[in-house]
């Protein structure tokens, strides 16, 4: 299976996802459908309360043509295994502080020599054993991104970067704004200057970078930094605006 973040020219490229936080199915198809390349499939938040659902969705995303990505509840054994049994191709792990996090991250996610990952030959990911299951295939096929989103992960950034078996990093602008003590706000030039330089870091490591946030300067400053995984869009936020515009033409 190719590289997720080249094209079909073998060229890099920038990914372009939106969330499912409806948990439909038929939603995680349409993103796929319409052109995005990822679709989040939220575990941590409950968007996808359960193993099933988050299946459910991988499939859904699969059939759209696009890529499944999955954020867990965070990062025991279970959490990583089982996002990746069931099909997610990137899977983001909240509250990494430490590199010792993200070491456990890659012992649960990847096949040894890299990690001591369970072996399953009827799982989604192996493809229920229809054919001999690669295991070094599935290694490469496979994105560990520790998530960003405090002011002691940002301290301790080189350490976590350094573990080897990350895909890269997922930078998480909503919490680390909070913990900044501007909740929501990202037009602050501090969180700014924070995402650009974890982005600019991970990119230099040779490691993929990625971001949550919707379309205005904090993204366009995170893309000019190298971040080449961008969820840019949710299905809920859609549905919000164009609802409050029907409402606000046609109900008085």
């Amino acid at each position: 299976m190719p590289d997720i973040f080249t094209d079909t020219n073998g060229r890099p490229r920038v990914l372009w996802g939106t969330a499912i936080n409806t948990g439909s199915a038929r939603v995680a198809e349409m993103a796929g459908r319409v052109g995005f390349n990822i679709a989040w499939i939220e575990m941590e938040h409950a968007s996808a309360p359960d193993l099933a659902a988050a299946e459910a969705l991988c499939v859904a995303t699969e059939a759209g043509g696009a890529i499944p990505l999955i954020r867990t509840m965070g990062y025991r054994r279970e959490h990583i295994l089982q996002a990746l049994e069931v099909g997610g191709r990137v899977i983001v792990v909240p509250m990494v502080n430490h590199a010792a996090a993200a070491r456990e991250i890659v012992r649960w996610g990847k096949f040894r020599p890299l990690g001591e990952r369970g072996y399953n030959t009827r799982s989604r990911a192996a493809g229920f054993g229809i054919e001999p299951m690669s295991m070094e295939r599935m290694n490469e096929e496979n994105w560990l991104f520790p998530q960003i989103e405090t002011l002691e992960a940002v301290r301790n950034l080189d350490e976590i970067i350094a573990v080897q078996g990350l895909g890269g990093l997922f930078i998480g602008p909503g919490d680390l704004s909070c913990d900044l003590g501007c909740p929501g706000d990202m037009t602050d030039s501090r969180l700014h200057e924070i995402v650009c330089d974890c982005i600019a870091r991970a990119r230099a490591a040779g490691l993929h970078a990625s971001i949550l946030v919707g379309p205005g300067p904090l993204l366009d400053a995170a893309i000019a930094a190298g971040a080449d995984l961008c969820i840019i869009a949710s299905d809920m936020g859609a549905i919000i605006k164009v609802w409050r515009e029907q409402v606000s033409q046609y109900i008085t």
